[in-house]
């Protein structure tokens, strides 16, 4: 396997993990704390968008590199980021809504459904990081 591919895969797991770290033990925690509760929903609703698009450029890179140059089991673990990323985004406009309406339940399921699609992602990532660099 070309060092330059293997690499380069590595770095687009790697890459997407940082990501969501960043997200989850960075900003998010401290956007609560120092931000009032409008500035806040105000600034998630520019970074979530941001965040899961990242995310499904990165996966789609890893998707080409997999089809190319990998198992198919490897580019099913991409597409299926690629997909829960897009999943992720599709929904930020009915979590919005439901926050804004008070719609309390579908906000709740929708925020749920977010968090499962992001600790997915974390887990296949990771997975697929730990297989790439013991293979």
């Amino acid at each position: 396997m070309n060092i330059i591919i293997l690499s380069l895969l590595i770095l687009s797991y790697s890459l997407v993990l940082g990501i969501i770290f960043a997200q989850v033990l960075l900003t998010a925690p401290v956007v609560f704390k120092v931000l009032d509760d409008e500035s806040a929903s105000k600034f998630l609703r520019k970074i979530f968008p941001r965040y899961y698009l990242l995310i499904l450029l990165i996966s789609l890179i890893s998707s080409l590199i997999s089809f190319l140059w990998f198992e198919l089991f490897d580019l099913y673990m991409a597409l299926s980021i690629s997909i829960l990323a897009f999943i992720g985004y599709a929904i930020i406009p009915i979590t919005n809504f439901a926050r804004d309406r008070g719609w309390d339940n579908l906000f709740k399921w929708m925020h749920n459904l977010s968090v499962a699609n992001t600790i997915i992602i974390l887990l296949i990532s990771l997975t697929q990081l730990v297989r790439i660099i013991n293979s």
